[in-house]
């Protein structure tokens, strides 16, 4: 295995088993969590995809799962609102269940990642003072305790006027990360979704490049979620369309900030097909005559391209297998 290869993997699967398409119940999700975090590639895991609304479920795991090894890592999920008004009524709530959750389980779990859908009525008024306001309130709301997460990822919106939208929310974004200086707060992010469970989910790929790049640009973090299964972008008749790849995504990624790709060329690695196309060498990753080095991918993982969420943790190791990379 290329170090390479393993410093562009490291932590990268959040694990959503919760969600669809898996769906699974509470009980099997956290109890395959458990068997994860103990195998072979455990290096690959990072958190456990769990909503705010649900960490009372976990009371029962305290005594048993909870005890082994490191301390469960969770990424609380708020749920999307509609206006302002009804998305800091949920942060209120939120807090409360994840400050809740931690005097239950103490030093056994952590929640360091919050994932949260902006308010519409925020992103479609088309006001970055306004936007800037409820990253700050949000940020203010939860620097007040060490125990609340402090890396926060808001998600946006892929719809009619797209381009205007996403640009809206990383500049404001950009301007909050720029004057925001809290005690627990250490960054604020974008949640990129990549697909769901039907075709009409998938954003296309200019809209990908458009959010990398813009995301890029204004010096803003980003994960991403959904439709990320495998690493190699590629037709599935489960959905009837193309499902991007994470290699696209994310190689695309750090090849954009090596090399100042334009969208149009960007746009290329993201419709990228052929396996051969992508490999790892003791240099770094290359795609095409693209490479990016060990250096810097090990940097841009740390700062830009955080991780993904995956319904499935078998998936994207059953394809690595088979492309030969572990």
């Amino acid at each position: 295995m290329e170090t390479t290869f393993k410093t562009f993997m490291q932590g990268m699967i959040d694990y959503a088993g919760l969600f669809p398409p898996a769906d699974l119940s509470l009980d099997t999700a956290i109890q395959n969590y458990s068997d994860y975090r103990k195998s072979e590639d455990a290096w690959m895991l990072s958190r456990f995809i769990i909503p705010s609304s649900r960490l009372d479920e976990l009371k029962p795991y305290g005594d048993t799962l909870f005890r082994e090894g490191e301390p469960f890592a969770f990424s609380v999920l708020g749920k999307g609102t509609e206006t302002v008004s009804e998305f800091e009524e949920h942060l209120r709530k939120l807090i409360d269940d994840v400050e809740t959750f931690h005097q239950t389980h103490g030093d056994r779990v952590t929640t360091k990642v919050l994932e949260i859908k902006l308010p519409r009525e925020a992103v479609f008024a088309n006001d970055t003072d306004l936007l800037i306001d409820l990253y700050d309130e949000t940020a203010q709301a939860l620097d007040g305790s060490g125990l609340t997460p402090n890396y926060l990822f808001f998600e946006g919106y892929f719809e009619e006027n797209w381009k205007k939208d996403i640009r809206l929310v990383l500049e404001a974004m950009r301007s909050h990360n720029k004057n925001f200086d809290g005690d627990n707060i250490r960054e604020t992010a974008f949640k990129l979704r990549c697909g769901g469970v039907k075709a009409h989910m998938f954003p296309s790929v200019e809209e990908i490049a458009f959010a990398l790049n813009t995301a890029r640009e204004n010096n803003v973090a980003l994960k991403a979620t959904a439709g990320l299964h495998h690493p190699i972008r590629h037709y599935a008749d489960s959905v009837q369309t193309r499902m991007h790849g994470f290699f696209n995504i994310f190689g695309g990624g750090m090849l954009a900030y090596a090399h100042d790709l334009d969208e149009d060329k960007l746009i290329e690695v993201l419709k990228e097909e052929d396996p051969e196309q992508f490999s790892f060498s003791k240099k770094g990753f290359r795609w095409k005559n693209f490479s990016v080095s060990g250096d810097e991918i090990k940097w841009l993982r740390k700062t830009a391209l955080i991780s993904f969420g995956s319904c499935s943790f078998d998936e994207p190791r059953e394809d690595l297998q088979q492309l030969g990379y572990i």
